[in-house]
């Protein structure tokens, strides 16, 4: 005899099996995921250092002599102005593109508001 075919009128229906959970239990269950995240990622970082140089041969790269960045190299990343007149969305954008222009520029933290 052949197998029977499957139809809609003898398959038996799916159950769900729901647990409730509360805002707050949401709210550590996501807590105790991201400090697992960071825990992980901060050990993954010590394992060659502060940095993670690692080129997958297990030798640290060595690291440049930096320079300290002066007025001349800080304009040439060419900096965006502000003027004072935009609103809250455009300050905090321009906020994120000069932290950048510092970190492609090695500016130190003291020359920081004097060259922005």
């Amino acid at each position: 005899m052949a197998p029977k075919r499957a139809t809609r009128s003898n398959i038996a229906p799916e159950t769900t099996n729901t647990t409730s959970v509360t805002n707050a239990q949401l709210q550590a269950m996501i807590d105790q995921g991201v400090t697992a995240a960071l825990a992980a990622r901060d050990a993954i970082r010590s394992m060659n250092g502060e940095d993670n140089h690692n080129s997958g041969t297990s030798v640290k790269r060595n690291e440049r002599a930096t320079r300290e960045c002066t007025y001349p190299d800080f304009m040439k990343c060419q900096p965006l102005n502000f003027k004072g007149t935009e609103g809250v969305s455009e300050l905090t954008q321009w906020v994120e593109k000069i932290e950048t222009v510092f970190r492609i520029s090695n500016c130190s933290v003291e020359n920081q508001v004097k060259f922005s």
